[in-house]
């Protein structure tokens, strides 16, 4: 990462369907469900700061 320190999300989507595409199926499902987990974290989050 020595020519960008962040890591936009179209790159790691692109990452994560590259190596889900290989012969490790259990990465992928790990992959989507932090996915998951990270869209919930910040709609939940969104949703508190608006009510407070």
């Amino acid at each position: 990462m020595s020519e960008q320190e962040g890591t936009t999300f179209i790159q790691w989507r692109e990452r994560v369907h590259n190596e889900a595409a290989g012969d490790r199926p259990q990465m992928r499902l790990l992959m989507m469900v932090a996915a998951a987990v990270v869209v919930a974290g910040i709609v939940v989050g969104t949703i508190v700061l608006m009510l407070s």
